[in-house]
């Protein structure tokens, strides 16, 4: 059964479900007033997850039909080529990173630069001044004694 699903989509969509990394697929229109709100919602929610999962948003003139959509907007998650979820709008903004979540997986927030806590200026003129055992001895030998 799910191979001969698997055949009904268009090549385009077959090849981006060849992947190890989740697939997630936006359906909408730039004709359609709920894609024009959704779309931008959508966009901010996704771009955490940008490195974790391939995130396509697709028009729905443009692209290739699709056997599961059927209306706009249409989110489509997808992973190791099987459809784990599929949403009819995108609801809330909380409920879509939910979603996100709960099928690619919680995203460490980045990391915020913090301000060296030392004096890079300082530390070098140590290590300069620094005097090890071989470095010591070529110092002594090369003294001279009165």
């Amino acid at each position: 059964m799910r191979s001969a699903a698997h055949n009904t989509l268009a090549p385009t969509y077959r090849k981006a479900l060849k992947t190890w990394r989740p697939v997630i697929l936006y359906f909408g229109s730039q004709h359609c007033p709920a894609c024009e709100m959704a779309g931008p919602v959508f966009r901010q929610v996704a771009e955490a997850y940008r490195h974790h999962a391939h995130v396509y948003m697709l028009n729905t003139i443009e692209s290739p039909r699709h056997p599961h959509v059927t209306g706009t907007p249409t989110v489509l998650f997808y992973q190791n080529g099987k459809l784990l979820k599929k949403l009819k709008g995108i609801g809330t903004e909380q409920t879509l990173k939910e979603d996100f979540a709960r099928h690619i997986g919680r995203v460490k927030p980045a990391r915020v630069k913090r301000k060296p806590t030392h004096d890079l200026a300082w530390l070098q003129q140590t290590f300069r001044r620094l005097c090890t055992v071989p470095r010591a001895t070529e110092r002594l030998n090369r003294m001279v004694w009165p």
